[in-house]
Formats: structure tokens, sequence, C-alpha cells
């Protein structure tokens, strides 16, 4: 295992104090600095297969979140203004580190007790598609001098997801006081102990890869996560960095959240099959990340098909054995 991911994999305390506020570092790749981190998810899971020990597969396609960094100038004042990083290529990425944690989706209609059952299921490790809205309130103030925007990588479906607006701390070198903000995914508030985060397998820690799409692009992405129970979910993504800190306090800070798109996961039996890699993750195995492509759609083969090979030999002329693999 990396060193790095298994030094973060170790129990470690953090501050939920500034996500998505500015924050000056004392130490670190930015000290003396004040930056503002932004996430956003620019490629959602679609759907997953329900974990199998002896057969896992991954979320497809892989979610990927982008990181903009901005620096703050003047903080506090009324002659604030922030300028996004001009080369990514530049930045220290080590110790940048996101996370993610799992959310059911709430269903229309579906009653408490459904809800309490899913999650008691994640919590004990036990190894439906409308189109959706997502729109999420800024935690920030936006700025329409910025001369990045953010491109238009496909359009997320899912109910309104929002956080109302939090005003920002007049002084960033005091840690602001941040009560519980609730989350609505639609009609449906979202609560921390809705997280169902013991059911996900895999890399739930990742670093950071600076990529070529549609320019330079500093991005998680999570090629090897799997969800061993069924239902739609979607997943909060949360950046920080383990050796940078701030002045007041030695917690370590939560630069960013987001939240991401629905996905459903399947059964065996249900898993309708795998589409063509897209672009972007087509793009992010160009770049080095490790992670599956292909070329045509994978789908389950018909019932007919699979009686037939049944009765054929299960043997190529020259003895070898044949694939039992139930994707054509």
């Amino acid at each position: 295992m990396d060193p790095l991911l298994q030094m973060s994999s170790s129990p470690r305390r953090t501050t939920s104090s500034w996500i998505n506020l500015p924050i000056h570092y004392v130490s670190g790749y930015f000290e003396g600095q004040t930056i503002r981190a932004e996430l956003s998810e620019i490629q959602k899971a679609d759907l997953g297969r329900k974990y199998a020990r002896v057969d896992r597969r991954p979320l497809d396609p892989p979610p990927v979140v982008q990181l903009k960094l901005f620096q703050v100038f003047n903080h506090g004042t009324e002659a604030e203004y922030e300028k996004e990083v001009a080369n990514y290529s530049e930045i220290q990425t080590l110790g940048l580190l996101c996370s993610v944690d799992l959310f059911p989706v709430p269903s229309v209609g579906r009653d408490e007790s459904a809800q309490t059952h899913a999650h008691e299921q994640a919590q004990s490790h036990v190894p439906s598609h409308q189109p959706l809205q997502m729109s999420r309130a800024p935690l920030y103030d936006p700025h329409p001098h910025d001369d990045h925007p953010q491109p238009n990588l496909g359009a997320v479906q899912l109910p309104p997801l929002t956080v109302p607006h939090r005003p920002v701390p007049a002084r960033a070198s005091r840690v602001p006081l941040r009560p519980a903000i609730p989350v609505h995914f639609g009609d449906h508030s979202i609560t921390e102990d809705m997280k169902c985060t013991t059911a996900l397998s895999g890399a739930t820690f990742v670093q950071p890869a600076i990529i070529d799409y549609q320019g330079k692009k500093l991005v998680f992405a999570f090629a090897d996560l799997a969800v061993k129970i069924e239902g739609q979910f979607f997943l909060r993504y949360r950046c920080f960095d383990i050796f940078s800190h701030t002045s007041g306090h030695n917690d370590l800070p939560i630069q960013s959240e987001c939240y991401g798109g629905s996905f459903r996961v399947y059964s065996t039996k249900e898993f309708p099959g795998l589409q063509p890699s897209t672009e972007l993750t087509k793009q992010l195995a160009r770049w080095g990340v490790r992670l599956n492509t292909r070329e045509t759609e994978r789908k389950r083969k018909r019932k007919d098909s699979e009686n037939t090979a049944a009765t054929g030999s299960r043997f190529t002329k020259r003895g070898s054995r044949g694939s039992d693999s139930e994707y054509e």
C-alpha cells in the first residue's frame, strides 16, 4: 500500500469549521497564504453491481471530482478578491487527499422503517431510475471576474440538493462557529446519521492527478470503489491536506466538500451491463490513472444464448477451456 494512503487511513482528527471557506495556512505548501478550495463532481457513477468477495466490480463510470484552488487577497476587508491558481502543474500535491462518504437516496413514499433497515444493512457490512436534477447553493460568494468557468462535462440529473448560504467569517485566523447545516435532497433532509459509508469497499481515500482535459485540471478519480448493498445512493466528497495547518488550533481542516449525483447498485442477476468508457475515463487512463477502459458496451448474455452455449462444447479445438463470462 502507498505509504501516504496508509498514513491517511489511520484515525486522524479533522474539523469541518472551514469547509468551503478561505483558510489561512501557517504550514505546508501554501504557508502564509489564504486559500479557498472548491470541489465539484465532473463525472458521476451511473451504476454498480453489488459487492461480492470473489468478483468485486467498481462503480461505473468511476466518480471524478475536480479541485479548484483560489488565492484570497485582503481577506476580511472590503477590498477582498480572489484569483484561481494559474498552473496546477506547479502545485505540490503530496499530502492532498479526497475521501468519500455514502448516503442513501431518500425515495418518495419510502417510510422511515425502510430507510432504517437500509442503514442497518450498511452498518452490519451485509456484503429503481427517474431523471433527477441537482443544484446546490454556493457556500461562498461566486466571483464573476473568474476567467476559468467550469466546463460542461455532462448534466447531472438529481432533485435539488441544497445547503443554506453561510456568511463568511470576518477573520480567517479565528475558527468560525459552525452549527450543523442541513442538507436537503428534494424535500428530504440529509443528516449525518444517514451515512452508510461502511457499505463502501475499495479505495475511499485517493490522491490527486493532474490531467489535460479541456485544460489542466487537478482531479480525484475513485476508480476502485464498490458498494456492498443494493439501492440508490450518492457520494459526499471531502478534501484536505495532511501537511497543512491553520493558526489557532491543531485540527486538520476539511478544505472543501461537494455532493455527487445519484447512482444505482444492482444485484448480480439484475445488473444490466456496462457502457463504453467515457472520454474523461479514457483520458484519465492516458495520464496514468489506473482504471479499466472499454471501447464497446458489455451487457449480460440472454438466457437463450446461455443455454445454447451450455449445450455446446466447453473446450476449444486446442483443448483449452472456454470462457464462462456472463457478459458478451
